[in-house]
């Protein structure tokens, strides 16, 4: 048989858009060509074995790698037993298949805002959201981890769930939140939609929509060009949008203290 055979990874690539729209007090939106991984943490936890494209490598430097550390407990240990046991905490059996949605390190340097993991089961034949995991960091190092448990009755294509805001993110925002999370089971198409409130009325929303390409050293070649230097102008990005709130005279809050907890359900 001739030509490259197909890739045996379940690990892939979305290209897309990052949105942004805020209500109030002041009207603003930001709309940033994107890449974004949807790694399977089985994948990452074993090297991705044979499959690895020649470009990506786990736990050392490449063009775009991915490290252990920066994600889960932090200290470079596996990621699917961190998972499970944030999810054995309220009852829930190891998930089939545990996707993570980030951004690869480029060249060593990578910020991620959120990390998304994807918790399937089995069900009726078919792959079911029963959990969603959400890792999120602000600028000044910190990190807090949401934990959202879903029950038997969500719909296998869509789910909606929210949280009380508990963590500091955005200095033009205060604590008094709430976020309502709205995700589907990636395929050829992700979609990941936020949407915050505050007192019940609409504030901000955020979205990630990609179209899906195949894990492989052509593919991450392509988000290089397409996407250049992307993961440092996430980071240069935000204090961007943050001098344009200022000068719209969005007023700053007070940086509160963390949370105790790192983890919340």
């Amino acid at each position: 048989m001739n030509g490259t055979p197909p890739s045996l990874l379940k690990s892939c690539l979305y290209f897309g858009r990052v949105r942004h729209a805020r209500y109030k007090p002041k009207k603003h939106r930001l709309n940033y060509a994107v890449f974004s991984a949807l790694f399977d943490v089985d994948e990452v936890d074993s090297g991705f074995g044979d499959e690895r494209p020649r470009l990506l490598s786990v736990n050392r430097f490449n063009l775009f790698s991915v490290y252990q550390k920066d994600h889960g407990a932090k200290d470079g240990s596996a990621l699917r037993p961190f998972i499970e046991g944030l999810l054995a905490k309220k009852a829930m059996p190891p998930p089939t298949r545990i996707l993570m949605m980030c951004y690869p390190r480029l060249l060593g340097w990578v910020f991620n805002p959120i990390t998304a993991y994807y918790c399937l089961y089995q069900h009726n034949d078919q792959e079911q959201i029963g959990a969603m995991v959400y890792e999120v960091r602000n600028t000044f190092g910190e990190d807090h981890i949401y934990v959202a448990c879903l029950d038997d009755t969500t719909a296998e294509t869509a789910t909606l769930h929210r949280r009380d805001k508990l963590f500091h993110v955005s200095p033009f925002i205060g604590m008094q939140a709430q976020y309502h999370f709205s995700t589907a089971l990636p395929d050829d198409d992700m979609r990941l939609v936020i949407r915050e409130t505050e007192a019940q009325e609409p504030l901000l929303v955020a979205s990630f929509t990609g179209q899906r390409r195949r894990l492989s050293d052509a593919t991450l070649v392509a988000a290089f060009f397409k996407y250049p230097l992307m993961t440092f102008k996430v980071l240069i990005a935000i204090h961007y949008e943050a001098g344009k709130l200022v000068l719209k005279g969005v007023r700053l809050t007070k940086r509160p203290a963390k949370p105790e907890n790192r983890i919340s359900y």
